[in-house]
Order: C-alpha cells, then sequence, then structure tokens
C-alpha cells in the first residue's frame, strides 16, 4: 500500500520555483550579494561559471533548492544577479547546458 502523498505534483512544483511576479523590494531582499558573497563569486574565472555559481547562491537562498531542482529562472532575477557581477545574463545559458 501506497503512503498518501503531502502534495500534489501541481503542489510540489509551484513549491520549487521561483515566482515570475516577484516585487522589486523582495528581489533585493533574497538576491543582494555582500561582499563576502562576490569575492566568491569572483574567484570563478569565466563569465558563464560566475553567472552559474552566482545563481546557485541566490536559489539556495531562496526558494532553497539547487539549480537543477529549479526549473526556470525567471529574466528578472537572472538580469539582477547577472548586473550585480557584471556579465551578460545570456552566459548562464552555457553554464546551463553543462
Amino acid at each position: 500500500m501506497r503512503g498518501k502523498e503531502l502534495l500534489t505534483s501541481d503542489q510540489r512544483n509551484m513549491f520549487m520555483s521561483i515566482p515570475d511576479d516577484m516585487s522589486d523590494h523582495d528581489i533585493e531582499m533574497y538576491y543582494t550579494f555582500n561582499s563576502e558573497d562576490l569575492e566568491f563569486i569572483n574567484k570563478h574565472r569565466r563569465d558563464h561559471n560566475r553567472i552559474g555559481i552566482a545563481l546557485q547562491l541566490a536559489v539556495l537562498r531562496y526558494p532553497g533548492w539547487t539549480l537543477f531542482q529549479i526549473k526556470d529562472i525567471p529574466n528578472k532575477i537572472l538580469d539582477f544577479v547577472a548586473k550585480q557581477i557584471n556579465v551578460s545574463p545570456q552566459d548562464y545559458n552555457q553554464y546551463a547546458k553543462r
């Protein structure tokens, strides 16, 4: 006999995603890096590695999952993170291919 599921698959997907409609305030609160974060991120030489590491730090904070568990990164968040570390948001495509 199979145990009862706590969440439906739709609920689980919602719980493991980043809302597209996050306010600017929430994005700044959850995804702003401090100087120690930036020092760690900038130890990685290539732009695609820096944005990948930065996004990994970001999604571990909110919603608390790894990049591999998050299906989509909203463009607004990708742009916000990329701007902080001076890389193009498109560099994430190369990181994500790995």
